[in-house]
């Protein structure tokens, strides 16, 4: 008998995935603002470094636009995604 090894995935990865289900669903449609990292870390319950983490690679994805001082927001992904 043989077992394939498993692996978790990491909290980033499960905000990520939850983040993109919620935009490719319309949930959080074009053009809507993101709440502040904070307040994602806090209705989440992971820490505010996960959430950034995450938040940049969905931006290094072209999901979302980040904005210093204005705030995060849902792009135009099937244009601007990579």
């Amino acid at each position: 008998m043989s077992f394939k090894k498993l692996a978790a995935p990491t909290l980033k990865e499960l905000f990520i995935q939850e983040l993109e289900t919620m935009i490719l669903s319309g949930e959080l449609p074009i053009g809507s603002k993101l709440p502040t990292e904070r307040e994602l870390a806090k209705t989440t319950g992971i820490s505010r470094s996960v959430v950034n983490a995450g938040i940049v690679e969905m931006a290094d994805k072209g999901f979302l636009e980040i904005i210093p001082r204005k705030g995060t927001y849902v792009t135009n992904y099937p244009v601007n995604g990579k």
